[in-house]
């Protein structure tokens, strides 16, 4: 769990070492345990460990490709975790950001087949000699995520490459003949060259504003800097998009009820979890459980109660709303499973103080000031000596937890000619408060009737066009590839990595995943249960309370009463704003957009260079009776040398 950064000049000239010493500072806080820096001339095959105070052997080495690491350590925490790693016979050299979590198999696999000696107790040195052995099919052995960079000196060769799900970003430029490329879009916007020719990417932010959607395509906010996608790796030799080979994709075809009966399905779905969980535990550093007191966090904390040998620690976020507030539900779950038990009261206005490096740490506009409550309790945890969190993330995606579900459900049970259980979910959908709707609420789709006119109109023409799919099975995959776990991973890497910490899904274990996409959609809302096999799975292990709860939040956020609360200061942002993008609405309910706010912070710092709005901001937060002087602080905040560079770049 780390920050990587590198530049490949394709014409064989020497690269700058300070560039990429920049891009390394500017993601300092990803990995405050140790960094490096390594310089590489591909044409003599020669490589050196570099650092400021070596340019001019830097320089005289010629090197043409540099790579540069911040560690967060995870595992071995000895110096052999130092990167960039190269290995014993100078085969490789590599950067990786992530983690890969069955490199114990792994390795007894490779010494029993290869008879490869390992002289490190690290996953990298894993993953490298598994490159090595297997080559490129090596990825589809991994069980974890990653975003790496590996040279190989044989073949001269830059790889780089993404987990399937894109949790570690990766993103990456090109200016004349050199390749950028970086876990955060920060480190790319170091480089002078670079920094002056940012441009918005019309398209991406039309298509935010319009439907609220990003990370669709790779595309960023920043015109002509992208993703590498999830699942797949490239070489670098030059434009990389287009040349991406995927090495994974999510199963096609779902299964029938013939062919898995509810009962097997529930019993492999509960030990694909235990495992998932198990294998998330494995770390040289203390791990602890987000525990918001519904049923995917309750899951992980009860498999993870049965696993650890020790009393699993589990925090939660406490709202003084009534409304809003779990956390009675996760105190119920604690007690159940004997948790060494953490309340967090959530520092909802703290944002406000904060807001200058928060903009600059999500580095893109996004949806909720929730992200920032979610950094307060990774930013609890590590105070508190945890280096690793287990997350419910991803499990309604894959099991379909949101109520946006029902609706594809029931058209396709209706197509499939499955109108008792289309009925049966209907009587007792658990997400629905009148009798009415649930039965005829997912008919105007089926019909081809759509009422939904898209905010801001005239940018409509601009934006990507997005067509949602009807049916729930192929509504699951565009959620799970392109239109929200894509944008999930990226802004929830950007806020815990700027604490940092390293957070674990299992969920998202792909192997959960590619059984979950083969279940019938029958199994995934039942009788008008949502995630109706994950109920089922977890009978005896989950209190029954939580287990048949019919509503559920999951960490929320009391956003109307945040606006209400906070009007003064968004009636300052929209009276301090220029922006060509979008009129700044009149109404006072069309004022209340997040999304819109974002966007509109984004531009007058990344553009604008507005410091003086963030300083009125500040300014209000403090005199309102705002503090930000908790010992939990994340790293960013008070050691982010990106964002005093900011400015600085011309």
């Amino acid at each position: 769990m780390c920050g990587i950064a590198g530049v490949l000049d394709l014409s064989g000239s020497p690269i700058a070492l300070a560039e990429l010493i920049s891009m390394g500072a500017a993601i300092a806080h990803r990995g405050p345990d140790d960094e490096g820096y390594v310089a590489i001339s591909r044409s003599s095959g020669t490589w050196n460990r570099v650092s400021g105070t070596r340019n001019a052997e830097f320089a005289a080495n010629k090197a043409d490709l540099g790579l540069a690491h911040r560690r967060l350590s995870i595992i071995d925490l000895s110096s052999n975790g130092h990167q960039p790693f190269v290995d014993p016979g100078g085969t490789c050299c590599i950067v990786i950001n992530g983690e890969i979590y069955n490199y114990v198999e792994l390795r007894a696999q490779l010494s029993a087949e290869a008879g490869i000696r390992f002289v490190t107790q690290t996953d990298t040195e894993v993953l490298v000699e598994a490159y090595k052995h297997w080559g490129e099919h090596c990825f589809s052995k991994l069980n974890g995520f990653w975003a790496l960079a590996l040279y190989d000196f044989r073949t001269r060769r830059l790889l780089l490459s993404r987990d399937r799900i894109g949790k570690k970003p990766l993103f990456w430029t090109r200016q004349g003949s050199k390749v950028y490329f970086a876990s955060e879009i920060k480190a790319l916007l170091q480089v002078p060259e670079v920094y002056r020719a940012r441009k918005v990417n019309r398209r991406v932010a039309a298509t935010w504003l319009v439907y609220g959607k990003k990370d669709l395509d790779q595309d960023t906010f920043f015109d002509g800097i992208q993703a590498v996608p999830p699942a797949s790796f490239v070489y670098v030799d030059g434009d990389l998009h287009g040349k991406e080979q995927r090495y994974w994709s999510l199963p096609g075809e779902r299964l029938s009820e013939k062919s898995l009966a509810p009962h097997e399905a529930a019993i492999h779905l509960r030990d694909l979890l235990e495992s998932a969980v198990a294998l998330r535990l494995r770390s040289d550093v203390p791990v602890a459980v987000e525990l918001s007191g519904g049923l995917d966090s309750s899951t992980l904390a009860a498999f993870s109660a049965k696993i650890s040998s020790q009393p699993v620690s589990a925090y939660t976020v406490r709202f003084p709303q009534k409304e809003w507030n779990e956390e009675p539900f996760a105190a119920m779950v604690a007690s159940a499973l004997k948790l060494d038990y953490h309340v967090i009261d959530a520092p909802t206005a703290d944002i406000w103080v904060d807001i200058l490096l928060f903009t600059y740490l999500e580095e893109e506009p996004y949806h909720s000031p929730n992200l920032y409550t979610n950094q307060a309790v990774w930013a609890q945890m590590r105070a508190e000596g945890f280096k690793v969190s287990v997350n419910g993330a991803g499990g309604d995606e894959v099991l379909a937890g949101y109520g946006q579900y029902y609706g594809a459900c029931q058209r396709e049970l209706l197509l499939q000619g499955r109108v008792r259980e289309y009925m049966s979910n209907a009587i007792h959908h658990t997400e629905s408060s009148g009798r009415v709707q649930p039965f005829i609420s997912p008919l105007p789709r089926l019909l081809g009737i759509t009422r939904s006119r898209p905010k801001y109109p005239a940018l409509a023409p601009l934006a990507t066009k997005l067509h949602q799919p009807s049916l729930l099975s192929k509504l699951l995959v565009s959620d799970m590839t392109r239109t929200l776990m894509p944008y999930w991973m990226t802004s929830g890497d950007r806020g815990f990595m700027g604490v940092p910490l390293e957070v674990r899904a299992p969920f998202l274990d792909y192997r959960v995943l590619e059984f979950a996409f083969q279940l019938p959609i029958q199994y995934l809302i039942r009788d008008g249960w949502h995630k109706w096999i994950l109920r089922k799975a977890m009978h005896g292990m989950v209190p029954e309370e939580i287990l048949w709860r019919r509503r559920k939040l999951g960490f929320p956020f009391p956003i109307e009463h945040f606006y209400s609360s906070h009007a003064d200061i968004l009636e300052v942002i929209y009276a301090n704003v220029d922006n060509p993008f979008v009129a700044i609405p009149r109404s006072a309910s069309a004022r209340c957009d997040w999304k819109l706010i974002s966007f509109l912070l984004w531009y007058e710092l990344f553009f604008n260079e507005n410091y003086r709005l963030f300083e009125k901001i500040s300014a209000m937060a403090f005199a309102g009776g705002v503090r930000n002087g908790s010992p939990a602080n994340p790293a960013f905040l008070s050691s982010f040398p990106g964002a005093r560079a900011l400015g600085a770049v011309q």
